[in-house]
C-alpha cells in the first residue's frame, strides 16, 4: 500500500525525461502515455496543437523529426518565398498568415507562451472545416448585453476525429499526420466588433476553396471561374486522349517533349475541376515540400 509520502513524492517529485533522460520537476514537464514523461525542452520540439498524453514514446520521436522536417521548411523554402497575407493585419492575439503561392499557412501568436517553439506549416488540402466563434458570457440582468470574452476562427484539420465534420464539398484533401483537435485562433479579447477578423479569414480560406467560384460577375456575363475549370479539364481530357492515341499508333517514340508538356497540363486541369481548384495548392505544397527532400 501506497503511504502519504510515497503519494506526494510520485506527484510532486522529479522524474526523468524519457527522451533526453534528463531530470524534470513537476512544473517542467508533459506527461505522455505509459506513465512517461518529456521535459520543457523535448516538449518545445513539439507541435503547440497536439495532446502529446495521447503519444508514445515512439510516436513522440516520430513526431520530433516531423516537426523538425517543418521547421526547416519555413526557414529554407517558406520564409524566403512567396507572398504572404496576414489576418488580422495587425495582431492583437493570434492570427494566420496565408501564402497562396506555397499553398501553405502558419499560425501566429503574439506571445509565444506555452509548449512549442518550432516553426509549423499547414496546408490548405489538410484544412476539412473553418468557422467564426464567439465566446460571450450570458447577460446577468434582462435588457444588458452579454459580456464579450473573445472571437476567432475555429480550424479543424482533416484526420482524427472528423465525425461531425463535412467535407462533402471539400475535393483533394489529405489528411495531417498528427493533429486531431480542433484549432482554436483567437483573434482579439478586446472588442466583438473584432469579430470582423475572423469574418475576413473565413472568406479567405472560401477564396481558396472555391466556395464562390460558380458564381458569376455582377450582370451574369462570361463564364464563371467553376465553369472555366471545366473547359480547361475537357480540353486536357481531348490532349490527353490524343497524346495516348499518338503513342498506340506511332510508338512512344514518336511522343515528343512538348506532347508530354501538354498531358502533363492536361492532366493538371482534370485534375484542378475535380478537386475545385484545390490540386493547385496542393501542387504548390508538393513542390515546396520537395525542396528539403
Amino acid at each position: 500500500m501506497m503511504g502519504i509520502g510515497d503519494f506526494f513524492k510520485n506527484i510532486f517529485g522529479k522524474k526523468i525525461c524519457a527522451l533526453c533522460g534528463k531530470e524534470c520537476g513537476m512544473m517542467h514537464r508533459t506527461k505522455i502515455r505509459n506513465k512517461e514523461f518529456l521535459c520543457d525542452d523535448c516538449g518545445n520540439l513539439c507541435s503547440k496543437y497536439i495532446r502529446l498524453s495521447e503519444l508514445t514514446l515512439d510516436e513522440v520521436k516520430g513526431h520530433i523529426e516531423y516537426m523538425k522536417r517543418q521547421n526547416r521548411l519555413f526557414e529554407e523554402v517558406y520564409s524566403k518565398e512567396g507572398k504572404k497575407d496576414t489576418y488580422p493585419s495587425s495582431l492583437k492575439e493570434m492570427g494566420i498568415e496565408f501564402c497562396d503561392d506555397l499553398g501553405m499557412f502558419r499560425i501566429l501568436h503574439r506571445s509565444n507562451t506555452g509548449r512549442g517553439k518550432m516553426n509549423e506549416l499547414f496546408r490548405y488540402d489538410q484544412v476539412a472545416s473553418y468557422e467564426e466563434y464567439i465566446d460571450e458570457t450570458p447577460a446577468t440582468e434582462p435588457g444588458k448585453n452579454p459580456e464579450f470574452k473573445e472571437c476567432g476562427l475555429k480550424i479543424k484539420l482533416l484526420g482524427g476525429n472528423m465525425s461531425k465534420v463535412n467535407t462533402d464539398n471539400k475535393k483533394g484533401l489529405r489528411p495531417h499526420p498528427y493533429i486531431k483537435h480542433e484549432i482554436k485562433v483567437c483573434f482579439s479579447k478586446k472588442d466583438r466588433s473584432d469579430l470582423q477578423y475572423a469574418h475576413n479569414a473565413k472568406c479567405k480560406f472560401d477564396y481558396i476553396f472555391g466556395v464562390h467560384d460558380d458564381e458569376r460577375g455582377l450582370f451574369g456575363f462570361g463564364r464563371s471561374k467553376a465553369e472555366k475549370r471545366e473547359d480547361a479539364a475537357a480540353i486536357g481530357m481531348a490532349a490527353a486522349f490524343g497524346t495516348a492515341f499518338k503513342a498506340a499508333t506511332k510508338g512512344e517514340e514518336a511522343v515528343t517533349e512538348a506532347d508530354k508538356e501538354k498531358l502533363k497540363e492536361g492532366i493538371n486541369a482534370m485534375n484542378d475541376a475535380a478537386t475545385g481548384g484545390m490540386a493547385v495548392y496542393t501542387r504548390r505544397a508538393d513542390d515546396a515540400e520537395a525542396k528539403i527532400k
